[in-house]
């Protein structure tokens, strides 16, 4: 764009512009496509036009299929508001495929873990597009007025101020008088707000979404063709098949039926081993911990983690299924960014003879039960950007391990096999002052155990 056309448009952005110079400017706008895009580029960065090209305020259209807009009288200076930002919406987005810049704000952010393209902070805008909330709760105000609280793990797809494509999450809307109208569409069918407060549910791989209005009336729109309309205090629920009425509007959902389980803690058998055998140094009793450095760095800091469970009153036959459930947990030790972004980690089995008593305090790394020598059982893999997780390991290896031992006492060892530098992973212990330490759950095909044990 030559000189002579961004000064007219910094005449006009500034306010400074005379009534000639917007005129030569609506011409050269006319006549050039590049010239309108270039507009509407600036013209979304000022919040007052970005509202008024999405909500057409002070525009009256006059000739939909060229996308042509006037003013309305007396306001010759937001002409080139509208022409630009409203008009160019309008033609630009059949010519070069662009969408509106924003469809609302983000109004709240409570420990909210966003993962979107677009910023997510608390104040910023947000356009059409799609939304993965992983945790905590936002809150998202559109133009049209309607607000949406929506709890992670969620994801949304943005379509404009008064449409959302609602994949999965926890969410309640508040659709005043002005956003009447407003939609929300599911993998079963829509709900079209008629002014109301309404809460949604849908989980990632449930079969059904429940609608649950609070005040007013939703139009529930079932994939079928079926549509039931809602009022105060009414609820439904919509599947593939069907979408029908709910008793209980105030339902909490379900627990899932659980089978029963046997659960055994390790009871203090668990500790760590490092290298350079510095225990006071470089271990901690609040941590399993496991770290591998790189080949070229000297291994001293290596660590590997330990544990154990009594199953000498368990029926080892009778084991169905079994999982084992650690708790990653931060350890305060180096430095995550200096971690590739996924680390791998495997389960082994210690032998079963007296590698597997190991003692609980003191032992050193050369005395210790080695990777070489034991079974590879199960494996698994953290993302550097989450230290804090729940890993539950269950695989066939794991339960074959169990059914042949011969001792009363399984041990395991966690072995990082990704080499990192500085960062020292760590799982929950049971002297952990947060979260809970290693837990092995044992499924049985009948009761066999002492009363007590069931969960």
């Amino acid at each position: 764009m030559n000189p002579e056309n961004q000064e007219l448009f910094d005449l006009y952005f500034q306010g400074r512009a005379s009534d000639e110079q917007i005129a030569e400017l609506e011409q050269r706008m006319l006549a050039n496509p590049g010239l309108r895009k270039q507009y509407l580029d600036e013209a979304m960065t000022e919040a007052d036009l970005r509202n008024f090209a999405l909500r057409e305020d002070n525009v009256v259209p006059i000739s939909p299929s060229v996308g042509s807009l006037v003013p309305k009288p007396n306001n010759r200076r937001l002409f080139v508001a509208a022409l630009g930002a409203a008009a160019a919406v309008v033609v630009l987005a059949s010519l070069i495929g662009q969408k509106p810049a924003t469809a609302g704000k983000i109004l709240s952010s409570e420990l909210a873990g966003w993962q979107s393209n677009q910023p997510t902070i608390e104040g910023a805008a947000f356009g059409p597009g799609t939304y993965v909330l992983q945790t905590g709760v936002a809150t998202l105000g559109f133009h049209s007025g309607a607000e949406m609280v929506l709890e992670g793990p969620a994801q949304i797809e943005v379509v404009s101020e008064m449409r959302v494509i609602f994949d999965y999450g926890n969410a309640s809307f508040h659709v005043p008088e002005s956003a009447v109208g407003f939609q929300v569409d599911t993998r079963y069918g829509n709900v079209v707000d008629h002014g109301t407060r309404f809460s949604l549910s849908l989980g990632q791989d449930d079969e059904g979404a429940r609608v649950a209005v609070l005040d007013g009336e939703v139009a529930v729109h079932h994939s079928s063709g079926e549509v039931k309309h809602l009022f105060t205090d009414e609820s439904a629920r919509m599947d593939e098949e069907e979408l029908r009425a709910s008793s209980d509007p105030t339902a909490e959902g379900g627990l899932a039926i659980r089978e029963p389980v046997m659960i055994l803690g390790t009871e203090g058998r668990e500790t760590s081993v490092v290298y350079s055998n510095l225990r006071k140094q470089k271990l901690s009793s609040d941590f399993l911990m496991v770290k591998q450095v790189k080949k070229r760095q000297s291994p001293h800091v290596n660590r590997r983690a330990l544990l154990a469970f009594d199953v000498s009153k368990i029926d080892l036959a009778k084991i169905a299924e079994a999982r084992l459930i650690l708790n990653a947990v931060p350890t305060g030790l180096g430095m995550v960014t200096d971690m590739p972004k996924v680390s791998e980690f495997g389960l082994y089995g210690i032998p079963d003879d007296e590698r597997e008593n190991w003692p609980e305090e003191g032992l050193r790394w050369e005395d210790a039960p080695k990777v070489e020598e034991s079974t590879r059982l199960a494996a698994f893999s953290m993302q550097r950007a989450e230290q804090r997780s729940v890993v539950t390991l269950n695989s066939q290896e794991l339960l074959a391990f169990l059914k042949t031992d011969q001792s009363g006492e399984v041990g395991f060892m966690i072995h990082c096999e990704t080499p990192g530098a500085t960062l020292v992973h760590g799982f929950a212990s049971s002297l952990h002052r947060e979260a809970a330490g290693p837990v092995l759950e044992l499924v049985m095909n009948e009761a066999s155990h002492t009363p007590g044990d069931e969960f």
